[in-house]
């Protein structure tokens, strides 16, 4: 069985140049650090996968600095706010290996929409709080084919 965690980045500055530079306040990067220190430090990811806007990569940051060990790390445009699941479910689709472990980190949006088509095979999408991690059950990365686990909210 895979497993895929959802996480979505931490608080936000509400004002910016555009959307994709907006920076994580003090209590995002305090929040981001947090959650991945107490849920994500003690398992090992395969692949990460990260949005490319600022706080999102920022997240990553935090990550990184809770010591959550991984293989392979990739900012991807297929995890923004704005764009369809079926680009991620395709990528994860296609990844390589038995029972992997992969992290990706990104939006509220695209969060709750990926969480709910894997789950429940459509993208209406389930709310993410700031920094939260959904964790979702695998045995195949399609529509209608994960099991909810939980989602750690800090």
């Amino acid at each position: 069985m895979h497993q895929l965690y959802i996480m979505r980045h931490g608080q936000a500055h509400m004002r910016a140049p555009s959307d994709e530079l907006r920076e994580l306040t003090a209590t995002g990067i305090e929040q981001s650090f947090t959650a991945a220190q107490q849920y994500l430090s003690q398992l090992h990811f395969d692949h990460v996968f990260i949005s490319p806007f600022l706080r999102a990569q920022q997240t990553f940051e935090q990550v990184k600095a809770a010591q959550v060990i991984f293989t392979h790390s990739a900012t991807v445009s297929w995890v923004t706010p704005d764009v369809s699941t079926r680009q991620a479910v395709n990528e994860l689709a296609s990844l390589k290996g038995e029972a992997l472990n992969v992290l990706i980190i990104c939006h509220q949006t695209f969060a709750g929409r990926l969480a709910s088509q894997l789950c429940d095979g459509h993208e209406q999408g389930m709310h993410v709080d700031t920094a939260a991690i959904v964790d979702i059950q695998t045995e195949v990365f399609a529509p209608q084919c994960g099991i909810f686990q939980k989602i750690h909210c800090i």
